[in-house]
This record gives structure tokens, C-alpha cells and sequence, in this order.
């Protein structure tokens, strides 16, 4: 087929029926391997590796070590949590 579907001269007015039929295969081709593209994206499995992948990346490090001063911060505000509840909880008690 011709190789040059996609240049400017080439038009519905002056181009031949094969030069149409294979500009339209091409694009049917470019369509479908976009559509592929984002069902890959999409997927769920693909939606919780990335997830999971950018969960780790923030409590571990290119060199696989753990980023201490994430995990204690981390750490810290889940003991901050803990004492909220358990005074919530005692204040209740006590009324």
C-alpha cells in the first residue's frame, strides 16, 4: 500500500480507495492498541500493584531500607490516636 496515508497531500478528495481503506486499517489499529493500552491501565489488578507499589515507596527507600523517620512519624500517630480513644473512652465512663 501507499506510505504516505497519513501526509497532508493525502485526502479524501484526491486519494485513491486503497490509500482510504488502508488509512482507515492503520487508525482502526492505532484505536484498538489505545483502547488495549488503557484496559491495562485500568485493570484492578494493575490499579493495586501501583497502589501498593506507591505505599511502599513511602516507608521504603531505593536501597529497599526502611525510611525511619516516616515509620516513627507514623508510629507516633497511631499512639496519638490510641491515647485520643482511650480518653474519650474513660471521659464517657466517668459521666
Amino acid at each position: 500500500m501507499s506510505t504516505n496515508v497519513y501526509t497532508s497531500e493525502v485526502t479524501v478528495d484526491n486519494a485513491s480507495r486503497d490509500q482510504l481503506v488502508e488509512s482507515i486499517r492503520l487508525r482502526e489499529q492505532r484505536l484498538a492498541a489505545g483502547i488495549d493500552e488503557l484496559v491495562g491501565r485500568l485493570h484492578p489488578k494493575a490499579l493495586t500493584a501501583r497502589a501498593a507499589d506507591s505505599a511502599k515507596s513511602l516507608v521504603i527507600d531505593e536501597e529497599g531500607q526502611p525510611k525511619t523517620e516516616r515509620l516513627a512519624l507514623a508510629g507516633g500517630c497511631l499512639l496519638v490516636a490510641v491515647a485520643a480513644i482511650g480518653l474519650v473512652s474513660t471521659r464517657g465512663k466517668r459521666a
